[in-house]
């Protein structure tokens, strides 16, 4: 079908990639913090990652609600009340003295953005058809990036000017007033009445087979007793331990490795997750090519893209280290550039295993399944923090903690070319007509 005239579903993700941004600048707080925190209240890189390790756990744990409480009652709420809730802990950072007090914020943190991302992939699967999930999904994950990519130089410039503290303030009050914009302005498509009924079809070409996206019960079981499932919660825990080290040290490790002053910190620290944002935006674009070419499904697309890119990751991952022995004089540009090369393959990865879940399981528990493979991610992402603070602390060095993270990132190639091959969920299990581009009634569910 060529594509419509309308453009109202790419507003809707422009307003996607508005809460990916302040999604992320919540989570970035605390390593632009990270060294004042350190300054005034003593605590060890250890501790961050405690802290980095907390939100991380209570977030992978929130995610098993959140995708069943989506899928049954609809994103709009869920997510609305969400980014309330976690602005609040965001804010309440700015006013705790103590790690009991960081710990509980953070875990509140954690919990309250489970939703956020399900509920996103939820309303791209509304909003796109298939062949177009790949460049949507990558978009709000470029945007997601763009918080660390080009507001890194504000947060330093906050935290220089005014404390650490200002900062977890503003980033809580920016949430709040964004919640309240969602909940004005987002509205399902079949309520939306200035979309055209030319895009509406285009939406809905994928979906006329009379599904509906809530009201689906779904018993855990089935999806922890599948197969792919594991697959892909293995394999984005592979993936997700990497990126939370670079989320929750990367300026720590400028400022220890390279002695770059904190105040000068800004421009460097952001280089890196440009690379993810090109990371995210190419691979988008090469998956939506390949996957109409003869021969080729979206599944395989993406499927090729998610273990091309852990694969690189891996092998650039483990040169960090190496960085100095190719010119000790361009020691901290090479370190920034595979940096930048590395969360740009992570970026491809993210972005394809969120729609990785419109290909394997049946569409009103899209939500479900991306909520329990990111389940598995965020187990990742509580690990890593925590390990390589201590790393840190013992040795004085990352160097051990990037070859980790890259022999995991191998691993998660292997998992995800291996484990994810069937359908978790069909349509005929939930006792609804096939939709087509849904896996097939047909075909033999991985058991």
């Amino acid at each position: 079908m060529p594509k419509p005239r309308g453009k109202v579903r790419w507003v809707v993700l422009g307003l996607l990639m508005l809460l990916a941004l302040i999604n992320n600048i919540d989570r970035l707080a605390l390593s632009v913090a990270a060294p004042g925190m350190q300054a005034d209240l003593g605590i060890t890189a250890t501790d961050i990652g405690l802290l980095g390790s907390a939100f991380a756990l209570f977030y992978a744990v929130g995610q098993l609600p959140s995708g069943y409480l989506i899928d049954r009652f609809g994103p709009r709420m869920m997510l609305g009340t969400a980014v309330i809730v976690w602005s609040a802990a965001t804010a309440a950072m700015g006013v705790l003295h103590n790690m009991a007090g960081f710990l509980g914020a953070r875990a509140m943190l954690g919990v309250a953005e489970a939703p956020s991302l399900p509920a996103t992939n939820k309303i791209v699967s509304q909003w796109f058809p298939k062949r177009e999930h790949g460049i949507a999904n990558a978009s709000w994950d470029a945007a997601l990036k763009a918080g660390p990519a080009f507001f890194t130089v504000l947060l330093v410039w906050i935290v220089a000017a005014f404390g650490w503290r200002s900062l977890f303030l503003i980033a809580g009050a920016a949430g709040i007033l964004f919640a309240i914009v969602f909940l004005i302005s987002y509205r399902n498509p079949e309520q939306v009445k200035r979309l055209s009924a030319e895009e509406r079809a285009y939406i809905q070409q994928d979906d006329d087979g009379g599904q509906q996206d809530t009201g689906v019960k779904i018993a855990w079981g089935r999806l922890f007793g599948r197969r792919s499932m594991w697959g892909m919660m293995l394999g984005y825990f592979c993936n997700m331990f990497g990126y939370q080290i670079f989320l929750t040290f990367l300026p720590l490790f400028i400022i220890d490795q390279f002695g770059i002053p904190f105040a000068s910190l800004g421009y460097i620290a952001s280089v890196p997750w440009i690379g993810a944002i090109i990371g995210d935006l190419a691979s988008g674009w090469i998956s939506g090519r390949l996957g109409v070419r003869p021969g080729w499904t979206t599944k395989r697309a993406k499927k090729v893209m998610i273990t091309t890119a852990l694969i690189l990751q891996a092998i650039v991952i483990a040169l960090i280290p190496f960085n100095a022995a190719f010119a000790p004089e361009l020691a901290l540009p090479i370190a920034i550039a595979l940096m930048a090369v590395a969360l740009g393959f992570n970026g491809a990865v993210v972005a394809h295993a969120w729609s990785m879940p419109a290909e394997v399981t049946a569409r009103p528990t899209t939500a479900s399944v991306a909520s329990v493979q990111n389940f598995g991610g965020f187990l990742g992402a509580t690990v890593s923090p925590l390990f390589a603070g201590v790393i840190v602390d013992a040795t004085g060095s990352f160097d051990i903690v990037f070859w980790t993270a890259a022999v995991i990132s191998l691993v998660g190639a292997a998992v995800y070319h291996l484990m994810v091959q069937k359908p978790i969920i069909t349509a005929e299990e939930l006792g609804l007509p096939a939709a087509p581009g849904d896996p097939s009634e047909k075909a033999q569910v991985d058991a």
